[in-house]
């Protein structure tokens, strides 16, 4: 039986999600392992508290986008007890395990040489990659060119074996600390990180997910909901924890149209002629 190590951040308001996330993915996530959940938390108290199976972590809450921005260095601080897991995975506060996912359909098959395990960005499955939303900043450690990268994965539901999973938190720790002494932050703080360490590695080294397994609430996806993601808006106030979205007049609208649909073609060429890489 695999042991298989879920690691979860919930602090501040956001605790109000775990007691669903425990209940479903305790019942329906790989039924068939040994799952221990490792909640970092600054509550001084959660549901499954004194469980065999949830091991509460103290974390401080931290300032948006840090507290998400600094994950990888929570894992890493946690090394020593997240190693003894055969596999470690990283879930988003705000999800649901809505249908049974099992072992086979989801942790990397080691026959064909998968380490990690990623999911589809239900926003892009079915884009070109020029359309990602990836870092086009050079001096940020997460930058990816038009002419590169092959998917774009979701930051909030990602693993692999303990080994693959602590190395690649330890180096996206040290990447997110030397851009910070920089003064540089990626455009979609962990995301970002996390998609250039996967345009990095071979193809043939992750499981690539579809949006089933990231399925937003309200959207209308051609896929199962396997695991649901909650609208955190009904449950928490957005805005005062990550600050209001300015409002676009019709000519902003108009131009963000205009750079998100025309100029990556632009971009692209430009990369591809001057010939940049990862």
């Amino acid at each position: 039986m695999a042991k298989v190590g879920i690691l979860y951040i919930c602090t501040g308001k956001y605790t109000v999600f775990w007691p669903d996330f425990y209940r479903t993915f305790r019942e329906k996530f790989l039924p068939e392992s040994d799952k221990t959940f490792f909640v970092f938390t600054d509550a001084p108290s959660i549901e499954g508290d004194g469980a065999p199976d949830v091991r509460r972590i103290y974390q401080k809450a931290l300032d948006w986008p840090y507290s998400s921005l600094l994950r990888f260095k929570m894992f890493a601080g946690q090394a020593a007890e997240l190693e003894k897991m055969d596999y470690l995975f990283f879930a988003n506060a705000n999800l649901v395990c809505r249908e049974v996912v099992t072992e086979a359909e989801f942790l990397p098959r080691a026959d064909r040489g998968e380490r990690l395990l990623v999911v589809q960005q239900p926003g892009f499955w079915d884009k070109k990659p020029i359309f990602y939303s990836n870092d086009r900043n050079p001096k940020c450690r997460a930058y990816i060119p038009y002419n590169c990268g092959r998917d774009y994965v979701s930051g909030g539901l990602n693993g692999g074996t303990a080994a693959a999973f602590l190395a690649m938190s330890r180096e996206l720790d040290r990447r997110t600390d030397a851009d910070l002494a920089d003064g540089q932050m990626a455009l979609w703080h962990d995301e970002s990180h996390l998609n250039r360490y996967i345009a990095e590695q071979d193809p043939a080294s992750y499981r690539l997910l579809t949006p089933a397994y990231w399925y937003p609430e309200g959207w209308d996806l051609p896929f199962a909901q396997k695991i649901l993601v909650r609208d955190k808006s009904k449950w928490i106030d957005m805005a005062a924890v990550k600050g209001a979205k300015p409002r676009l007049n019709a000519v902003q609208r108009k131009w963000d149209a205009f750079r998100q649909n025309w100029l990556p073609w632009v971009w692209l060429a430009r990369d591809t002629l001057l010939g940049r890489h990862l």
